[in-house]
Parts: structure tokens; sequence; C-alpha cells
């Protein structure tokens, strides 16, 4: 079995075994929650609702959820953005292993190796932002709770079959195994996509662009060469200025963002919220955010920079990378909406993430699609240089060898005559 074959299943089994891991939390989670919800509206109003047939159809608009029912809906609106996150991979997947028209080369190598590495960014985000960090001060009072029942004596032990965990106990056990399961395909997403660069670094040039095609007029191949040179180096040129802009202004958002979340953190409102977990969860997010960031800003500049890193296997990872990084963007944005409808209660940090990961992600979307473009004049580009750079070589090379011919001819010369003269001396 090939190394291609080999990573097919792989990436196949990953993707598959997210899939339904995803889709069994987000069951769980949902059904979990609409069935506390229900009870709990049941429960508020089993006197006032004789009449079943009038209040059809109002159950949600006169529905006031609680702070734990909005956090386990939560859990399962992310365990969703999660699950189509990881289904999105079929597509470069299909662009690689596709029977007919798939190509298994560089630049598509690149796009799934990126593409996988911000799903597994994706899972690493939602591992920050389903942590319960408020499980300390829970965990005491759980087992202050428990040792009062202890205390209780042995009459009530059989009550223990029938226990059934209260709103606190159920939100925090689905944000641990949400937590735990994110992090785990995290994981297994960031070692097939290094399995995936590393299969890429070893395969050559694809030379695939039709510029980059031989010929027999020499003329003809020079004036084509030099043609997709200038056409890629405009393009290039263009692409790396909006990305240092955009990198930049990207670092500088979440920066200030890291800092007002620390900050609103601070007083009384914000000691609310670091009980609730909230204000931790959000920290952690930017932070992550600001490294990845990072990454991707100092890759972007040497791939569409000077020294065209990696060839088409960068332009892959770029193009790759910024459509992906746009959907790590969308969802921030959308587990930071601000669903709180009391005034005075609003996240003012959660909500300025939130708008500005919006626009951030359509901005890096452009992009993205702006890379697909013009894929076709970058990878000619690089192409056409690297033929350059190999007849330059040789060109080189051969002049070496002519200078090392000459000089060898030279000594061959100069031996001769030493010979000849002391045969003439001899005589």
């Amino acid at each position: 079995m090939n190394v291609s074959n080999v990573l097919a299943i792989g990436t196949a089994i990953t993707t598959l075994a997210a899939l339904t891991t995803l889709t069994i939390l987000f069951f769980q989670t949902a059904n979990s929650a609409l069935y506390t919800i229900e009870n709990n509206d049941s429960g508020d109003g089993s006197g006032d609702n004789d009449d079943g047939d009038d209040d059809d159809g109002k159950w949600w608009e006169d529905l006031d959820l609680k702070r734990e029912e909005r956090a386990t809906l939560k859990i399962a609106l992310n365990t969703l953005l999660l699950g189509i996150a990881s289904a999105t991979l079929f597509v470069p997947m299909t662009r690689v292993w596709h029977p007919s028209k798939g190509l298994y080369d560089r630049f598509n190598l690149g796009v799934l190796a990126a593409s996988t590495f911000m799903v597994g960014n994706i899972m690493f985000v939602s591992f920050w932002n389903s942590a319960n960090f408020a499980a300390g001060e829970e965990q005491e009072n759980d087992n202050n709770n428990n040792n009062n029942d202890d205390n209780n004596g042995d009459d009530d032990g059989n009550n223990d079959d029938n226990y059934e965990m209260d709103e606190e106990e159920l939100l925090a056990h689905h944000r641990k195994i949400a937590s735990i399961s994110s992090l785990i395909l995290a994981l297994a997403f960031s070692a097939i996509s290094a399995c995936i660069y590393h299969a890429g670094k070893k395969l050559p040039e694809t030379g695939r662009h039709p510029d980059s095609s031989s010929s027999s007029n020499s003329n003809s191949e020079t004036t084509k060469t030099s043609y997709a040179q200038g056409k890629s180096a405009a393009h290039m040129e263009l692409f790396y200025e909006i990305w240092k802009v955009l990198s930049t202004c990207t670092i500088a958002i979440f920066s200030i963002l890291f800092l007002a979340a620390c900050i609103l953190s601070l007083g009384e409102e914000g000691e609310r919220r670091r009980e609730e977990g909230g204000a931790i969860n959000l920290i952690f997010v930017l932070l992550w955010m600001i490294i990845v960031t990072t990454g991707i800003l100092v890759m972007g500049r040497k791939i569409l920079g000077e020294t065209k890193l990696n060839g088409e296997l960068g332009l892959g990872i770029l193009s790759g990378g910024t459509m992906y990084f746009a959907l790590l963007l969308f969802v921030v944005f959308v587990l930071n909406v601000n669903v709180e409808d009391r005034p005075g209660r609003e996240d003012g940090a959660g909500l300025a993430t939130s708008f500005a990961c919006f626009f951030l992600s359509i901005m890096y979307l452009a992009f993205s699609l702006g890379m697909y473009k013009f894929q076709d004049s970058f990878i000619g580009g690089i192409i056409a240089e690297d033929d350059s750079s190999r007849v330059d070589d040789s060109s080189s090379t051969g002049d070496f060898w002519r200078m090392k011919d000459e000089i060898g001819r030279e000594a061959v010369v100069e031996f001769a005559l030493k010979v000849d003269r002391l045969i003439q001396g001899l005589d």
C-alpha cells in the first residue's frame, strides 16, 4: 500500500469518526436541553395551561431560558458547527483522491493539509470555549453537599438509584464531554495535517500549468516563461501587500479584544462572569486566535514573499488555510453572539469579538477566493522561475566544466614542454 492510499484511509477514518462523535454529542445535548426546558415550562405553568390549544405556537415566544439552559443549547450549537466544519473536508479530499477528477499533487495536498490543520484549530477553539473553568468552585460545593447527605444516615441510601442531576450538574457534564471530545479530535486532525504536509513535501513540482509545457520553439518558450513570471510576480506582489495589511490588522484586533476581555473580567460583573466561566473561556479563545493568526501571518509572508516557501505546496497551504481560517472566524462569531435579553447583563467583550470575527471572516474568505482564482498564474510563475533557475545552474555548471577542461589542457601542454626541455638537456 503506497503513501497516497494510507493518507486517504487515515483522513477518511478521522473525518468519519469526528462526524459520528459530533453527531451523537449534538443529539444528546440538544435533547437534554429541550427536555429540561419543556419540564421547567410545564412545571412553571401547570396551573395555567388548561387551554392547551390556545398555547400552541406561543411556547418559544413566552420562553424565559435560564443560564444553564442557554449554555446547554450553546454547546449543542457548538457541536453542530464542528460537525459541519468536519464534513466540508470531503471537498479537498475529493480534489486529491477522486478516481477520475482527483489530482495527487503538491498544491492539492497543501490545501488539504491546511484545511485539516484549521479544522483542528476549530476543535481547539471549541475546547477552550467548552472548558469548565468554574469547575473548582462547583466541585467544592458538590463535595459539601455530598458530605451533608452522608450525615443523614443510611436511611436515604436507597435514594441514590433514583438520583437525577440538577441543571448545574447536567451543564457541567455536557461541557466536560464536549471539551474532552474537542481536544481529542483537535489532536487527531493536527496529526493528519502533519502527515499530509510531509507527504506533499516529498512530491516534485507538477508543472501542470500550460505555460510550463515543453515547446520545440526556444524563442516562444522563452517568451512564455517571461510572461508567466511577470504576470505571477505582479499578482504575488498585490496579494503580498494585501496579506500584510490583513494579517497585521487581525493580530491588532485580537490583541485589543484580548486586553478588553481581561479588563472587563474585573469588577463585580466580571466576578459573576468568572464564576460562570464565560470570561475565562473568552480570554483563552482570544489568546489562541492571536497565536494562530501570528502563525499564518509568518507563513503567508514566506509563501508570497521572495522565498516562495515550498512552491506549489505553500500556495496550496495559504489557499486552503485562509479559506478555513474564515470558517474558524465564523465559528467564533456564532459562539459569541449575545443571546442575553436582560438589560445590563450583556457581554461587551463577547459581542465585540463576535462582530469583529464576522467581518474578518468575510475578508479572509474574499482573500482565499482570490488565491483560488489566480492559482494558475501563481503556479505558472513558480514553475517558470524554477525552470529558469535550473537553466542558470546548468549554464553555470557548463561554464565551470569548460573552464576546468581548458585548465587541464594548459597543464598537459606545460608538462609536455617541460619533458621536451629535459630530453634536450640530456642530449
